[in-house]
């Protein structure tokens, strides 16, 4: 009878851990949806500025284990400016847009009158946060993701800048964490900030 509870006790003690261990941890933050192509035109995409402070450039984010050790995410490719940029990419060209690299460009009506030639627009984001704060509870775990973004849209046939802020926090209780779960996560947030800020 001792044997069985030191077993069930045992269970208890895996189940409430889990598999976790603290350090770096590498996730792959993509844009996954599929659409149909019916834009045209090209669209130039400047490099993304990641005005975050106090963290690197790979950073998304922490998870606070039982034992208080932490687990740091990073995104692969320790670029998160870049890895967005790449998944802005990926939404203009399953629309049916072209994309081509440009240099940044003066923020004003003036640079996109300079930058925009042979393009239908152009883009460049300001991300301002992005980070995903989680902490085990027991056998769960609590997940906020906070997404701050400023998108800035140069459309080329009204010489015009448009600015479009994106901000976006969202709570969800995850019963089974794993970095694929907490990258399932940050990818669908980041889709609906896409959609929501780029309707054609």
């Amino acid at each position: 009878m001792k044997n069985i509870s030191l077993i069930f006790l045992g269970l208890i003690f895996i189940l409430f851990s889990g598999c976790a261990t603290s350090g770096q941890k590498f996730i792959d933050i993509t844009y996954l949806a599929d659409h149909e192509k019916t834009q045209a035109g090209k669209i130039g995409i400047a490099p993304f500025q990641d005005n975050r402070s106090d963290v690197g450039q790979g950073y998304i984010g922490y998870r606070i284990l039982l034992d208080n050790s932490q687990e740091t995410y990073l995104v692969k490719g320790l670029d998160l400016s870049e890895t967005l940029r790449k998944a802005f990419i990926a939404y203009f060209e399953k629309n049916g847009f072209s994309t081509a690299p440009i240099e940044a460009w003066d923020l004003t009506p003036d640079g996109v009158i300079k930058a925009s030639k042979g393009f239908k627009q152009i883009v460049t984001t300001k991300i301002k946060q992005f980070e995903c704060r989680a902490r085990k509870k027991g056998p769960t775990t609590d997940m906020v993701l906070d997404i701050d973004l400023t998108i800035f849209l140069g459309i080329a046939d009204k010489n015009a800048l448009k600015t479009i802020p994106v901000s976006l926090t969202i709570e969800r209780t995850e019963l089974t964490f794993s970095p694929e779960k907490l990258e399932q996560f940050v990818n669908q947030a980041l889709k609906e900030v896409i959609q929501k800020a780029l309707v054609f």
